[in-house]
């Protein structure tokens, strides 16, 4: 037994060391491997930093360049505007002329109708007097004709006249013929 116990003493010596020996390899092994994660953690930020200032590059060209292009179709649209712009001016100001033109030549139109209307008017209000003229004198021989018989004497045409009419002073073979008055 003092063999076994020299043999086991032995043993747990070995197996002692071995540990102490597994266990500094562990820890160089911890300490590579945690130099090792500060290494990938270090290049990890820095490939996170490039990314980032690569991202960041690549969308500033990419907005600024359709910014440019952006502005760029702006501007042309702008220039675009404005010509039609001067181009709906100048219309409008045709228009214009041609609105003034328009109502000169209807206003002068309107004049000559109503000079000729008036004209046509005073035209045909002369021929109706003419006409109340004539109806009048034609009204006036009608009622001298009811004082007078006309009629066939052997026949030849012959006249009576009615008693009481007035003579014509100068030649008394006229009589005048008096209309009675018409009541009002």
């Amino acid at each position: 037994m003092e063999d076994f116990v020299a043999s086991a003493a032995l043993l747990a010596a070995h197996l002692t060391q071995q540990c102490e020996q597994a266990a500094a390899n562990q820890r160089a092994a911890a300490s590579v491997l945690e130099d090792a994660a500060a290494g990938v953690a270090r290049h990890t930020a820095a490939g996170r930093d490039a990314l980032l200032r690569a991202t960041t590059t690549a969308v500033h060209e990419a907005l600024t360049g359709q910014l440019d292009a952006t502005m760029a179709h702006a501007d042309a649209a702008s220039q675009r505007l404005g010509h039609l712009l001067a181009h709906l001016e100048r219309t409008q100001a045709g228009l214009d002329s041609r609105a003034r033109l328009l109502g000169g030549g209807a206003l002068l139109a309107l004049v000559v109708g109503a000079v000729a209307i008036i004209g046509a008017s005073s035209y045909v209000a002369h021929l109706n007097l003419a006409r109340a003229e004539r109806a009048s004198v034609r009204a006036e021989v009608l009622e001298a004709l009811q004082q007078v018989t006309i009629t066939a004497c052997e026949g030849r045409p012959c006249i009576k006249l009615e008693d009481g009419l007035r003579r014509w002073p100068s030649n008394s073979d006229y009589v005048f013929v008096d209309a009675p008055q018409a009541m009002p």
